[in-house]
């Protein structure tokens, strides 16, 4: 409950303006048991809402990325998976990809490095069986995150459609791999 309402509280408000008098109010506590729970007050709270929703994008993530289909369709659906989930959840796109970074707090920004070397390991599972050298593996799937996230910040800011930003996205992602020798099954 309290996670929850924090969750609200600071997708409505962002994290410097977020209070944690709102979030006990929201949560229908006292301002006491919430520190109880979180005794580092907002940074503490504010990584619990970033393990959350970390989570949910994950499990949405590695179904997609598990799929018994070749790996070129799995980096698609990897794709997709990853639009459409923060099509769906603006706010935690926000909280997990641009917020932490303005939080002036080491340990948000940590988490959010945390949440971005999360997902980018789920591409280098997909990309490892490839063969390739390590480095290679592991900054062609934080490039991949990278582009990814960043068309769905162009979606979600209405500057790209749906199904634009689904076409490059996959066909970016696809051809950039590719040229890499990444796409083995």
């Amino acid at each position: 409950m309290l996670v929850e309402a924090a969750e609200e509280t600071f997708a409505t408000r962002g994290y410097t303006q977020a209070g944690l008098a709102e979030v006990a109010t929201l949560a229908g506590v006292s301002k006491t048991l919430l520190y109880h729970y979180f005794p580092d007050g907002r940074p503490e709270l504010y990584r619990e809402v970033m393990d959350r929703l970390v989570s949910q994008v994950l499990d949405s993530v590695r179904e997609a990325a598990r799929a018994p289909v070749p790996t070129d369709e799995r980096l698609g659906r990897l794709v997709r998976a990853l639009l459409g989930w923060f099509g769906e959840h603006p706010d935690a796109y926000r909280l997990l990809v641009l917020e932490p970074w303005g939080s002036g707090d080491t340990g948000v920004v940590a988490q959010a490095t945390a949440v971005r070397a999360r997902l980018a390991g789920e591409l280098n599972t997909l990309l490892a069986p490839a063969g390739a050298p390590l480095q290679v593996t592991m900054a062609a799937g934080a490039a991949t995150l990278g582009a990814v996230l960043q068309v769905c910040e162009l979606r979600m800011s209405g500057q790209v459609g749906d199904a634009e930003a689904v076409d490059v996205a996959e066909r970016f992602v696809r051809g950039g791999l590719a040229a890499l020798d990444l796409l083995h099954d």
